[in-house]
């Protein structure tokens, strides 16, 4: 197994040497890329499974009881990812700068080549699980959340108004029966 290499000093050699394709060498930059980092063309299943929950977790925020998506922050750790795992590439705690070393150099539409496949199974199985994610978000999960809130507020309210004096809140006209209904109401809520 090769040593793992920062994402900065690979570019700056593949920099260095000037690496391209050419007529005479026309797999120049995917032999560079082999002979400096081991790649993996395949993850297992339980793997991918792991790290899509990882990313779903990450990714995946709840504002006011809604949960969204921060696309441009699921495009980067989705980038990065992808090839950590599949390759000896080391990330700095600054993986915007090292997306844009390894974009910059034109080497890292190589490396994703390089595990095509793969990349297309994570791709289709984040996809999936943040929609799973987000389904919580539609109008019935929404107006139940909203009302259990609203429930949970009033939990105890009904005690307290039984020992209101109703005739001050609702005026003296109130008979025994009018009385009943609301206390009804007030218990059903409580449930």
């Amino acid at each position: 197994m090769k040593e793992k290499l920062s994402v900065q000093d690979f570019c700056k050699e593949y920099v260095e040497k000037r690496i391209e394709n050419t007529k005479y060498q026309p797999d120049a930059i995917e032999n560079f890329i082999r002979d400096k980092l081991d790649i993996k063309e395949y993850l297992p299943f339980s793997k991918k499974r792991e790290i899509v929950e990882m990313l779903v977790e990450k990714i995946v925020v709840e504002e006011d009881g809604i949960k969204r998506v921060d696309s441009v922050s699921q495009f980067l750790a989705f980038i990065v990812t992808m090839v950590a795992s599949h390759t000896t590439l080391l990330f700095s705690d600054k993986p915007e700068e090292d997306y844009d070393a390894l974009s910059q150099c034109g080497v890292l539409e190589h490396i994703l080549a390089m595990f095509a496949k793969d990349y297309s199974e994570f791709d289709a199985l984040l996809k999936a699980a943040i929609a799973d994610e987000l389904a919580d978000n539609n109008l019935n999960v929404i107006i139940g959340k909203f009302l259990n809130g609203v429930l949970d507020k009033l939990d105890g309210v009904g005690d307290m108004l039984k020992n209101l004096d109703l005739s001050k809140l609702l005026g003296t006209n109130i008979n025994e029966e009018e009385k009943a209904k609301f206390f009804g109401l007030i218990d059903r809520l409580n449930k």
